[in-house]
């Protein structure tokens, strides 16, 4: 028969890490042993993968960069017309619909 044995680790922070690591472990009802044990368990990739896969990552960062385009272009009509930001990317969303 296998025991379950439990064994105790340490944690070593500042003072003021301590205090934050206590008031957030209180605000979830637990102690800090078990509040600790469960943030590192629920990171673990093995357990719980990333939320995006490579493919959806990749495609994110391309309508980011797309994004970020369409932004620098309004910023650059802006400049251009002597209006504000907003205004030229509203002028360029009226212009797509």
């Amino acid at each position: 028969m296998t025991r379950d044995y439990r064994r105790q680790r340490s944690l070593h922070c500042k003072p003021d890490e301590q205090a934050l690591l206590r008031a957030a472990a209180d605000r979830a009802d637990k102690t800090v042993s078990r509040y600790v044990l469960d943030l590192a368990l629920a990171d673990d990739p093995s357990r719980h993968p990333v939320a995006l896969t490579p493919a959806e990552q990749a495609e994110l960062r391309e309508r980011v960069a797309e994004v970020s385009g369409i932004v620098r272009s309004a910023k650059d009509a802006a400049d251009e017309a002597g209006m504000s930001v907003a205004d030229a990317i509203r002028s360029l969303a009226d212009r797509v619909r």
